[in-house]
């Protein structure tokens, strides 16, 4: 069992050993849901923490891909 104090601004401190056990970042995101009477924290992943895993079909400069979407583009 864990204790935790909430501060006068309503912020609590998650003991470091259930960050590290739950996966929970520093400066990270939860998901909070509250159900019957309890408060469930759940860590999320922000899209940022995808950058550099998703690997492109095609090795395109960004240039050249931004120019062949402006050729395509229509605007209104």
């Amino acid at each position: 069992m864990y204790l935790a104090t909430i501060t006068q601004k309503g912020q609590v401190t998650i003991p470091q050993e259930l960050r590290k056990k739950y996966g929970v970042k520093l400066l990270g995101r939860i998901k909070l849901e509250a159900s019957n009477g309890f408060i469930k924290l759940t860590p999320t992943e922000d899209i940022l923490d995808l950058a550099g895993s998703l690997v492109p079909k095609t090795k395109k400069p960004i240039l050249k891909a931004r120019e062949e979407m402006e050729k395509s583009y229509q605007r209104e």
